[in-house]
């Protein structure tokens, strides 16, 4: 039913537009005389695939003479609802992190995304003691919110990593409204799902609706043409010139900013949500912190592995470095807005992040991806971590916790965003019509929030890692210029952190042994680069 129910939705659509009952759903018969590869049937198929490369996946065909979509078939993969996942993720945070490149209309990126915040709900929900009617509806509006995509790209609508900035944080749990309207301007954002922090209520876990933009884009693609090819030109101008409207924004895969360097608006973003991301994911933190705490007593039972512990605190774990990534994107980021000259509503057509969103983003992520006890967690965790074993499955190295370098990996999602050459060049061109956050007060801000807070005592391995591989971006901002991305101004803020970090670590003879050999190491590093 959520399959059938999740589909009949864009009738909500078509019916806008003068068509009723415009989508079908059907269950095959055992005894049907047809094949689900013929082509004259667009069939949703669940599969269950030992080795699933997504949790669905909408291929379509079209007439390459006119356009039209002659056909198209849904796979919705069974991993995408089990508490599965696989182990070699786990330990790649390029897999939880929204750094890999734009995802095509096949979708691999959204579900494994969706899946990954699936998994990350209903630990939430069972560390929070949810009762089974709340579990139940998390996993319903999932797989309701899935098929409104995949049918989405079947009816020819493209991604929109736009749409979750259309309700304010206040609006997201408020029922009567989202269930009219959506969570997100259109189903066709790879949206975090809505979990509410614990003792708040909680609202939809995920859209069941088309959004005001899926509506609208179907009213341009699909409805009437009039005879008059004048009067049609005007009509659909009419309906074009409604684009500033705030539920109509739109940004697909080619404007986001998953990857570091690419896109400069912060609101085409995946997984986030609601019109202030940043106090979002200062929440969605807050939620896998609680979350983190109530782990080892959740997930240890009696006669079972350690598996579903390691799973949860992995999936919990990312969330936080995600929020953190989310955040970093609004510095140095700018609006977008592509209306029309003296089209109603138009704003300017590049507008900088305010400085006061800008220092609220690098103050999140300095206190939650980079400070000292960022990755401090409930005791007794770290020496849980263990996978079972599942016959030879430890090859090519050995089967301990790599959380070092785990939690390395997840901080760079934020740093190579904040030292990209991109970044830094954005910066310092925005100071000429409204950033307020300048190059150099920006790079000191980085280089306080991975240095200070351990300038009087013992350096942990995290920030040892972090500094160094800090470090090693600056140094790499100084290499010969032939292949060098980075502007002259970066370049020279670069060569004055590094020479403010070679002044407070050179001599610091505070904290344990370890942390002095690693602050020689540094300054080595430092002066190795400075001399070539």
């Amino acid at each position: 039913r959520f399959v059938r129910d999740g589909t009949l939705k864009w009738n909500k659509a078509f019916e806008k537009v003068g068509f009723r009952n415009a989508v079908e759903v059907k269950i095959q018969p055992d005894t049907a005389s047809w094949d689900a590869d013929d082509i004259r049937y667009n069939v949703l198929r669940w599969t269950s695939s030992p080795n699933p490369p997504f949790g669905g996946y909408g291929p379509s065909f079209v007439n390459p003479r006119t356009g039209q979509i002659l056909g198209a078939d849904i796979m919705l993969e069974y991993i995408f609802i089990t508490n599965r996942i696989r182990a070699g993720e786990l330990w790649d945070p390029t897999a939880f992190l929204p750094t890999e490149a734009p995802a095509d209309q096949h979708d691999g990126g959204m579900t494994l995304w969706h899946q990954q915040n699936l998994l990350f709900a209903q630990t939430a929900l069972t560390a929070m003691g949810a009762d089974p009617e709340l579990r139940r509806r998390l996993i319903d509006e999932s797989i309701h919110y899935l098929v409104l995509h995949e049918i989405g790209h079947t009816l020819g609508l493209n991604h929109n990593m736009k749409a979750t900035q259309m309700l304010t944080p206040a609006e997201l749990n408020d029922v009567a409204l989202t269930r009219e309207r959506g969570l997100q301007g259109s189903v066709m954002d790879y949206p975090a799902l809505n979990v509410a922090l614990r003792g708040h209520t909680q609202g939809q876990f995920a859209t069941t609706t088309p959004g005001p933009y899926d509506l609208w884009a179907i009213e341009f693609g699909y409805s009437p043409a009039l005879p008059d090819q004048a009067q049609e030109r005007a009509r659909l101008e009419r309906i074009l010139a409604r684009s500033t409207e705030p539920g109509l924004a739109f940004g697909n895969d080619a404007d986001d900013m998953r990857s570091s360097g690419n896109g400069i608006d912060p609101r085409v973003m995946i997984n986030d949500l609601s019109s202030d991301a940043i106090g979002y994911s200062a929440d969605r933190i807050a939620l896998a912190r609680d979350v983190m705490g109530e782990l080892d007593g959740k997930y240890l039972v009696n006669g079972r592995s350690h598996q579903q512990l390691m799973d949860a605190f992995f999936v919990t774990g990312s969330q936080i470095a995600n929020a953190a990534v989310i955040a970093s994107r609004y510095i140095g980021g700018v609006y977008v807005d592509r209306a029309m000259v003296g089209q109603p509503g138009a704003t300017e057509p590049y507008t900088p992040v305010s400085r006061a969103d800008q220092k609220r983003a690098m103050k999140l992520v300095a206190d939650e991806l980079f400070a000292p006890g960022a990755w401090d967690v409930p005791a007794g965790i770290y020496n849980k971590l263990q996978p079972q074993r599942r016959g030879f499955g430890f090859f090519g190295q050995p089967e301990d916790p790599k959380i070092h370098q785990w939690v390395l990996g997840l901080q760079q999602g934020a740093l190579m965003h904040l030292t990209h050459a991109s970044t830094l060049s954005r910066i310092r061109n925005t100071t000429l019509y409204g950033n307020t956050y300048p190059l150099a007060e920006m790079m000191s801000d980085l280089t306080a929030a991975i240095f200070d807070a351990d300038r009087r005592g013992s350096v942990n391995g995290f920030r040892r890692n972090l500094q160094v591989a800090y470090v090693g971006r600056l140094t790499a901002m100084l290499s010969p210029a032939g292949n060098n991305p980075y502007d002259f101004a970066s370049r020279a803020q670069a060569y004055a952190e590094l020479r403010k970090i070679r002044r407070l670590e050179s001599g610091n003879s505070a904290g344990d042994g370890g942390t002095i050999a690693h602050r020689e190491y540094v300054v080595f590093l430092i002066d190795k680069a400075l001399d070539t």
